[in-house]
């Protein structure tokens, strides 16, 4: 189900980051880990957060796609399989 603004307002706690900030500290995460799992699981969660069509704008300023399409590149088979999913969730909003 796509969200809305209302909705996520609704499903987040007070004191919670925007969904802006949120997925850019995701964003800032990932490029200052070296740990593996934990760059899979950021990965994934950009992959799904690429499905609402509410996120779109925000990824894109991130540069999330471009992260998505670096990833179809990597020796991790996990990381091309995400980047891929991220990139198919996109495509109906880029």
């Amino acid at each position: 189900m796509f969200s809305t603004e209302r909705d996520i307002r609704r499903r987040t706690g007070r004191g919670a980051l925007p969904r802006f900030e949120y997925l850019q500290a995701l964003v800032t995460e990932f490029q200052d880990t070296s740990d593996e799992e934990a760059k899979r699981q950021i990965l994934a969660n950009l992959a799904n957060f690429a499905y609402d069509p509410i996120n779109f704008e925000h990824l894109r300023r991130l540069h999330v796609p471009d992260l998505f399409v670096d990833m179809l590149t990597e020796p991790n088979v996990e990381f091309i399989e995400f980047g891929a999913g991220g990139i198919c969730n996109l495509c109906c909003g880029m």
